[in-house]
């Protein structure tokens, strides 16, 4: 089966990183997918590219509509002639419907890495293209969310019901795992004082992250007299508002933000806890399940499918509630270090079990069939059927297939 993905970037971020890690997993069968980016070339081509699968960015910017591009798509896919089109992140779902006008053997699915707690809090450019897949969706032969809530979501902005289904992001808890080595690794590379508590957390800056609301939490636990140290590591963390906020608030010696790092499974197990401070926007945050599998207890806001995901191995908090955020790190926190050990071992055994990628690969294989048997129904013929008219007299009328079936 011939597949190609089409996503937005490829920067570091959960669905690049979420697409790269599955190409790979898949082994020998690899060879039959390929990926097409929209923006220019990231650091996430480099792993394409080490995997031997083709990689073709169109190098537009942030925000620049192109025509030329999307008639450059068409006929790239028009030539390639796949059997299945797997549209990743919102801007890449509807280039996918765009580049496959004209393929009608060619099925579309598209992949849901967002939740929409409230469209307000998206930017108008995205609210737009949101609310026009809604309106397209119908037109598609398979949706997968990566959360229960995103699919709640976004059906009731009017995403079409009948062939989506959720498919939990994926983590190998072979590569992220406990590792003693870890903490003396973070606290030279941070100048981390060793006593000191380490609270962590991994993603690129952006606003729905929040993380001025883990620097004041932290702020707020060291005013409590708690010896403990925030770590941010992600695309935009050196001098962005993360460490602007520490300044301010007099800690900037107790916070250590990091750009991206290609080790970060060998840091993340020095964490004592691991937050994530999200107000909007997750779904199925990898960054918490990789932290878990990591052995690392984690606090979440109730964002997405957060609390799923960490279950009763983690603590569940409201989004921008610094007093709940610094209550469970406490609680965290005050674990003796082999009480500590035993709740992160919880949440690694509970990553292993729900959420490796044996059945993340499985249900992407029959979620590709069923693509491809709604496609072919959508492409059967219309056929003649007998209908009565008003004067009883039979007449031909033509029974056609459900639109975008």
């Amino acid at each position: 089966m011939r597949v190609i993905h089409i996503i937005t970037s490829t920067d570091v971020g959960g669905a690049q990183i979420m697409l790269s890690r599955y190409l790979r997993a898949l082994g020998s069968s690899r060879k039959s997918h390929s990926v097409i980016a929209l923006m220019a070339q990231g650091p996430i081509s480099k792993e394409f590219l080490s995997a031997g699968i083709p990689v073709h960015h169109f190098g537009l910017s942030p925000g620049a509509k192109s025509w030329r591009a999307m008639l450059d798509l068409r006929h790239k896919l028009a030539t390639e002639s796949p059997d299945v089109i797997f549209g990743w992140m919102y801007h890449g779902c509807l280039a996918a419907l765009i580049g496959r006008v004209g393929l009608r053997s060619t099925a579309l699915v598209w992949g849901i890495h967002h939740s929409l707690a409230d469209i307000k809090a998206e930017k108008a450019s995205t609210r737009m293209v949101i609310r026009m897949m809604a309106a397209l969706s119908h037109r598609v032969d398979g949706i997968s969310y990566c959360s229960s809530t995103s699919r709640t979501q976004h059906e009731a902005i009017g995403y079409a019901r009948d062939r989506a289904r959720v498919i939990p992001n994926a983590v190998n808890a072979a590569v992220f795992r406990p590792d003693h080595g870890a903490r003396a690794r973070l606290t030279e590379l941070c100048g981390i004082s060793k006593s000191s508590q380490i609270i962590g957390t991994v993603a690129r800056n952006h606003p729905m992250k929040d993380h001025v609301a883990m620097v004041r939490t932290i702020a707020k636990l060291r005013a409590n007299g708690r010896d403990v140290h925030g770590v941010l590591m992600g695309t935009g963390q050196a001098n962005g508002p993360a460490q602007a906020e520490a300044t301010v608030l007099g800690i900037a010696d107790n916070i250590s933000c990091l750009e991206t790092r290609a080790d970060v499974a060998a840091l993340v197990p020095a964490f004592d806890a691991f937050l994530l401070s999200s107000a909007w926007g997750e779904a199925f945050p990898l960054a918490v399940a990789e932290a878990m599998a990591a052995g690392v207890p984690c606090i979440v806001t109730d964002v997405g499918d957060c609390a799923e995901l960490v279950g009763p191995t983690g603590a569940v908090v409201p989004p921008r509630d610094l007093a709940a955020m610094a209550r469970a790190l406490s609680g965290i926190l005050d674990l003796t270090p082999s009480e500590r050990t035993a709740s992160g071992l919880a949440g690694r055994a509970r990553v292993a079990e729900r959420f490796s990628f044996d059945p993340y690969i499985a249900a992407h294989e029959t979620f590709y069939a069923n693509a491809l048997d709604n496609r072919r129904r959508a492409c059967v013929p219309a056929m003649p059927t007998a209908a009565a008219d008003p004067n009883g007299q039979k007449t031909e009328r033509t029974e056609r297939p459900e639109a975008g079936r």
